[in-house]
């Protein structure tokens, strides 16, 4: 195995003792699987090959093998690799029986990089459950994690690093020694800090960027350019692709039923918080999904929205302890969320108008979001996507009566949640939007009236008022049959049946 740097160990003194710990617990005498879970590019591996490399770990085994499970998953060349590694010099070099190389002998055996259930199981056959042998698995996902090691107190979750170890690690990577960024180089610490903001303490992004910029010039004017084109440096530069191909890993293992949901976290800006039943209501609306095995829409989409958290594809940002799932919300990290981006551009999925975005038709878009800082008038409005084909429009700010066109003849979602300059005349014409089966004007406490057209919504879902002045709805509310929640003043009113009739 490499001899790692020193420096790419920063940061991870308290989890290499801990798993070391669990490594060689006296009370785990039988065999036992530690499991290593988190995102792509947080430092599994380089944490797990140090703990391996170690003198400690080393002389507790009598036979040691650490190998990479490479993609497309072949079973027999990695037996193959194993047997090589385990094999004694004075065994017989045609011994094929990777059980009679291990029997009766205590054996640490490192799995990098497991990618599914079938693999594990494919391995796991093979191995002996000889006394005090310990198998360590790193994974991107916590459900191969729990399917390696039945024992909660082996799982281990790899977590970012803080930001003082993110910034340790960054500047020792530029500079190769440990220096103060405001005394030696203050021109470049504001720079420094969009940086370590947009890697937000991943150790590969963290590595990568400041192992490029040590061969650059340590001034501002440099720094600053990378930040101003981060996205098109990681897509075209050599020095950088590999942050984008390991993230672009974890969003192509995916199955298809989660790619979309994913994407349509694109919509959402840099840093926001997105709570959990914003995002279910809306893919709802979307018919990311229907009933499966007795459970309801919002049942499984509830499990999709669990299973990218076990990914690490979204985070969590809240956790609260009267959540029947115990997260009220997640983000996206900053790099995955440009992988996000990217991908939903060249499907055509989703586009943000926002400050400097180009004018240029874009054609079909099933997703149009509107940034604050978005000037452009009713004629750029209408001309940079066909409105015709908008699915779900999302705004976060500077409202403008044209947003409601008639031309968004398909549109299931209008979200308008957020406080700004939202009054009840701007809302006279929603009931164009025959389709609409999501509506949010929650925070908008300049609402005070909803217009009696809001009856022409046969479709409508959801209706979420909260934060608003509204206190009665208009009658013509009666007519929506499809309507299961309003959300008002922090209470959701389940209304399915007590429409119509």
């Amino acid at each position: 195995m490499p001899t790692l740097e020193e420096s790419c160990l920063i940061g991870r003194g308290n989890e290499k003792v801990e798993i070391i710990k669990l490594i060689s617990n006296k009370d785990l005498q039988h065999f036992h699987v530690i499991s290593l879970w988190g995102m792509g590019g947080i430092g599994k591996t380089t944490l797990v090959t140090d703990i391996y490399q170690s003198q400690e770990i080393s002389s507790m085994f009598d036979k040691r093998a650490c190998v990479t499970v490479m993609r497309p998953f072949n079973s027999a060349t990695l037996l193959q690799s194993l047997i090589m590694q385990f094999r004694d010099k004075n065994e017989d070099k045609n011994e094929t029986d990777l059980r009679k190389c291990l029997e009766g002998r205590r054996y640490l055996l490192v799995l990098d990089d497991l990618w599914s259930r079938v693999e594990w199981d494919a391995i796991k056959e093979y191995l002996p459950e000889t006394a005090a042998s310990c198998v360590i698995v790193t994974t991107r996902e916590e459900n191969i994690a729990k399917q390696c090691s039945k024992n909660k107190r082996n799982i281990y979750r790899v977590n970012h690093l803080g930001p003082n170890d993110a910034c340790a690690l960054f500047t020792k990577k530029v500079f190769k020694e440990t220096i103060n960024l405001d005394g030696q180089y203050p021109e470049l610490v504001e720079q420094a800090k969009l940086i370590l903001k947009k890697c937000k303490g991943l150790p590969l992004a963290l590595v990568t960027i400041g192992g490029f910029l040590a061969s650059q010039p340590k001034t501002g004017f440099e720094w600053r350019k990378l930040n101003e084109h981060i996205s098109a440096e990681l897509e075209m530069n050599p020095a950088l692709e590999i942050i984008k191909a390991v993230l672009m890993k974890s969003y192509d293992g995916l199955p298809y039923y989660l790619k979309a949901c994913f994407l349509y976290l694109s919509i959402f800006p840099e840093d926001q918080k997105i709570a959990r039943r914003r995002l279910v209501r809306r893919w709802i609306a979307e018919s990311y999904s229907s009933e499966v095995c007795g459970k309801s829409v919002e049942e499984v989409l509830e499990c999709y929205f669990m299973e990218l958290l076990s990914r690490s594809m979204i985070l969590p940002s809240q956790q609260s302890i009267h959540s029947r799932k115990g997260i009220d919300s997640c983000h996206v990290h900053d790099l995955i969320r440009e992988i996000a981006i990217s991908k939903a551009m060249e499907e055509n999925l989703a586009f943000t108008l926002e400050e400097g975005c180009s004018l240029n038709n874009q054609g079909m878009v099933c997703h149009l979001a509107v940034s604050s800082n978005w000037k452009g008038d009713q004629c750029d409005f209408e001309n940079i996507v066909d409105l015709s084909c908008v699915r779900s429009l999302t705004v976060f700010g500077n409202w403008r009566p044209f947003y409601i066109s008639g031309k968004m003849r398909l549109l299931r979602v209008l979200d308008l949640e957020g406080e700004w300059d939202l009054v009840d005349h701007h809302l006279q014409h929603i009931g164009k939007l025959v389709h609409l089966r999501y509506l949010s004007l929650r925070g908008h406490h300049t609402i005070f009236h909803l217009p009696n057209s809001l009856g022409n919504l046969r479709q409508l879902h959801t209706l979420d008022i909260s934060g608003t002045s509204i206190i009665k709805l208009p009658r013509t509310i009666i007519k929506l049959e499809k309507m299961e929640h309003i959300l008002a003043s922090g209470m959701v009113l389940k209304c399915q049946g007590e429409f119509g009739n």
